[in-house]
């Protein structure tokens, strides 16, 4: 009688168990659709993902666009100073969305031209 028991009871907590691994799964499956898909490039810190930052090249992990990184550059700041300001990021990152930009100049003058091209109309717009 023990042993049947005990048995019983193994087998309601492997129901208990397989019911929360169930869960579990369908939990995993609705936030892996949550996760926009990301595209990888050849830099292994840069990658595009759908619906952040309009696509364009980010740092992984982060929503710091590689024109950023240059636009900062371009004010005068170091690489050490761009880590200092945006805690995330590491020397690495920053020198890898240096070097994409190199390889992806057109590209990114092209983000920055506009980027400048909106502010300035914000800019007539708001009367400044």
């Amino acid at each position: 009688m023990t042993m049947q028991t005990d048995t019983q009871q193994l087998y309601t907590e492997l129901n208990s168990i397989k019911d929360v691994l169930q869960t579990l799964q369908k939990t995993v499956g609705r936030l892996v659709q949550a996760i926009p898909p990301r595209t990888l490039t050849e830099h292994p810190h840069i990658v595009r993902v759908n619906g952040v930052c309009g696509g364009r090249p980010i740092v992984a992990g982060t929503r710091i666009s590689v024109r950023t990184i240059v636009e900062r550059t371009r004010l005068g700041d170091s690489p050490e100073q761009i880590v200092a300001d945006y805690p995330p990021l590491t020397l690495a990152q920053v020198y890898d969305a240096l070097s994409y930009y190199h390889e992806h100049k057109a590209e990114i003058e092209d983000e920055i031209e506009a980027n400048q091209e909106a502010l300035t109309w914000v800019t007539i717009r708001s009367g400044g």
